[in-house]
């Protein structure tokens, strides 16, 4: 039983996110009928109802026995406005569905009840409730502040434009393809004669020769299990490739080729067919909130090195000298 004001709770700020992809009912698709066909009387329905305009004032919910404490019994109860119950609906979830309102308002007044109950029973006067309220409230606010902190650091169409032509690397795109050369799994096989057929691939893809073919000959060659890979990784940008291998690749020129790269598996020849750069219009969102999370987090910072605290030593221990490396947040990227 202890469980069920916990479980209200959580079905009312959670449960209600999976409205929102509730499938459509599709529209009726009934064949139209044939030319010629005899025509019958259309069957009619009454229409429905017009739902009526509710006041912003006027009561939606009503929740008898739910009053503050002393309240004469025949009168209470509980009146609860459209504008009071939407309040809670832009808190849980704006873009809730008409159809949902009502298990929320069943969820709410659950919670609203068993919070009367508790201030009957005096929770809200027990110090431990009292400070983690304050504790609730302080993350609350400090959550609020960084909201208005981000919109606040909102950059300006010249500054985006500003930032995309000075970093036209990030916004490069290359149309990629990648010769794969495996290793030969057979033990008697000698590494130098798979360096050597990765090097004579590699002279066949510079004088032209087709990336899928080459790559089918390599693993006949190396009687490599299963099919080959697609050679063709389509377009990417900076950032999206191999790590080890990015830096031969971004320096190549379009239709060039880039050297025998190895790794443990085998060997890598890329070519670049061709480059372009992705247009302002696609990627200025994305900007835009790189920016602005760059110039938000860097006023948190300012905020936070403005009040670093002095701890008592005697009471915390002494500071270590050695700071721990905490793993950083997740910044959003041009990926």
């Amino acid at each position: 039983m202890k469980n069920i004001f916990k479980a209200a709770a959580l079905i009312l700020v959670t449960a209600i996110a999976t409205a929102q992809t509730t499938p459509v009912k599709p529209k009726s698709t009934a064949p139209a009928k044939a030319a010629g066909a005899p025509s019958t009387p259309a069957q009619t329905t009454p229409a429905a109802a017009a739902a009526p305009t509710v006041a912003a004032t006027e009561t939606v919910i009503t929740v008898p026995g739910l009053c503050p404490p002393n309240t004469p019994p025949e009168i209470c109860s509980t009146k609860i406005s459209r504008a009071d119950f939407e309040q809670v609906i832009s808190v849980v979830n704006p873009n809730l569905p008409k159809e949902q309102r009502r298990q929320v308002a069943t969820l709410y007044v659950q919670l609203l009840s068993a919070a009367n109950e508790g201030k009957k029973l005096g929770v809200d006067k027990d110090p431990l409730f009292q400070e983690q309220r304050r504790l609730e409230e302080l993350k609350m606010l400090a959550q609020a502040t960084e909201k208005k902190m981000f919109e606040s650091n909102k950059p300006t169409q010249q500054e985006v434009e500003s930032f995309y032509t000075e970093n036209t690397d990030k916004f490069e795109e290359l149309s990629l393809r990648r010769i794969m050369v495996p290793k030969s799994t057979d033990k008697d096989a000698k590494p130098e004669q798979a360096k050597q057929l990765a090097d004579n691939i590699h002279q066949r893809a510079v004088a032209g020769e087709d990336p899928d073919k080459l790559e089918a000959d390599a693993f006949l060659a190396t009687k490599a299990p299963g099919a080959p890979p697609s050679t063709s990784l389509g377009w990417k940008r900076h950032g999206a490739m191999d790590p080890r291998h990015e830096p031969q690749i971004v320096a190549l020129k379009s239709g060039q080729v880039s050297e025998v790269l190895e790794d443990g598996q085998g060997y890598y020849i890329y070519k670049v067919d061709s480059k372009r750069m992705v247009p302002l219009a696609t990627v200025a969102k994305d900007i835009e909130n790189v920016l602005q999370s760059q110039r938000t987090q860097q006023t948190v910072k300012q905020v936070f090195d403005r009040t670093k605290p002095q701890l008592n030593d005697a009471y915390f221990g002494p500071a270590e000298t050695e700071k721990k490396e905490v793993p950083a947040a997740k910044k959003p990227t041009l990926k």
